[in-house]
């Protein structure tokens, strides 16, 4: 495993912290773009919530966002995507070794 940023590494585990950011994250892969009302209603949240947990995931980089006026509606709507296309596999080793990595400055 290559040397990375700690702290990018901290940030993305803390944005796929919680089930419910995790069940985002795969109805985006599976459904692609989505917008806030049908993410809410496919997994049975309210809107405040699954709009806490994006802004979550979009502070991680796992999530980015974007917002378009619908034609013929008066309202914008905002619409998410999967922004994080990488893979996470990770052990205690690989945590070790990234440790090291980050205080010593090089590649492990």
């Amino acid at each position: 495993m290559s040397c990375v940023d700690l702290k990018e590494l901290a940030r993305l585990l803390d944005g796929l912290a919680h089930e419910v950011r995790l069940r985002i994250v795969a109805l985006l892969f599976k459904h692609g773009e989505m917008y806030l009302s049908e993410i809410a209603s496919k997994l049975g949240l309210s809107r405040a919530l699954a709009k806490v947990h994006l802004k979550k995931l979009e502070a991680s980089g796992i999530v980015e966002s974007v917002t378009r006026l619908e034609a013929g509606k008066a309202q914008a709507r905002r619409y998410y995507r999967l922004k994080w296309r990488g893979e996470l596999v990770l052990s205690p080793r690989d945590i070790a070794r990234l440790v090291e990595c980050s205080t010593h400055g090089g590649e492990s």
